[in-house]
């Protein structure tokens, strides 16, 4: 439909937001539809037809391999007009959003990324894969993409429940199992599967299935090493997290434990945690 996507802290605390297209002049009145902070994105749109004349929209590709080509579009410090960047994919992995702390999948690449890049298409061919949100100080090409995955993840929330509804969390604390000796005394084999939980928030939904010293060998079906990764794709491996962060609030997750030496499935609910 007739939507922009934008970094939601492009927006936060705003009175108006104008939005401008490439060689036009006119700046146009746009209004907030949803705002999703947890994964920093947020939807605009614009009622004056005016500004969706001649505009053709873009589609979604999936996750660029390593050293796939990326280009960049944005309005970067250093001039008025559209910059164009070009870089590759260094990595893939699981990383802090710093306008929510939260933690998420997001793609490496080199091109720069500078203050105005924010919101802006990374662009595989003629496919968007992604959303420019954040570089790294102290350091040298290392920019960050929102991914189409947690793109289409935010859009899809939105379109089902009118707003987003934030990113799941079930209230876990873990711990990595590669130490044999510790496998040994909690019962499980020495296979390098399984992290251990340590801790949990008293009012998670987790709290209510799981206990401490729990070991999660599989998170719905996948297998979790003992470093807490998880298959991803050859050649390489993710943080544990993406298999319940990709989730939405209201699914459930399945978590293949054991507790004393016993083999048990249990399923928990993705919600909020209750109140005090």
């Amino acid at each position: 439909g007739k939507r922009i996507i934008c970094n939601a802290h492009g927006i936060t605390n705003h009175v108006y937001i104008r939005v401008r297209k490439h060689g036009d002049a006119t700046k146009y009145r746009a209004k907030l539809l949803a705002t999703g902070h947890d994964c920093d994105l947020a939807l605009l749109t614009v009622d004056d037809e005016n500004f969706w004349r001649g505009l053709k929209p873009l589609h979604f590709g999936n996750i660029p391999a390593l050293q796939a080509s990326v280009i960049v579009i944005g309005y970067p410090k250093g001039g008025d007009c559209i910059s164009v960047t070009k870089g590759v994919v260094s990595r893939v992995v699981i990383a802090t959003y710093s306008h929510s702390n939260q933690v998420l999948l997001c793609v490496q690449i080199d091109a720069a990324i500078n203050s105005g890049n924010s919101g802006g298409p990374a662009l595989q061919g003629d496919k968007v894969v992604g959303v420019a949100f954040q570089g790294m100080n102290k350091a040298q090409n290392i920019g960050y993409i929102i991914p189409a995955t947690v793109v289409k993840q935010f859009i899809n929330d939105v379109d089902r429940n009118g707003n987003f509804s934030g990113i799941p969390c079930v209230g876990l604390k873990t711990q990595i199992l590669e130490n044999e000796s510790l496998r040994k005394s909690l019962k499980i084999p020495n296979d390098n599967e399984g992290i251990l939980v340590i801790a949990m928030e008293p009012l998670a939904p987790c709290a209510k299935v799981l206990k401490v010293n729990d070991v999660i060998r599989k998170i719905d079906g996948v297998p979790v090493a003992g470093d807490g990764t998880i298959f991803f794709r050859r050649g390489e491996r993710l943080s544990h997290v993406h298999l319940i962060t990709s989730k939405s609030r209201g699914d459930s997750v399945r978590f293949e434990i054991m507790r004393e030496g016993k083999t048990m499935e249990m399923e928990v609910p993705l919600g909020d945690p209750e109140k005090l």
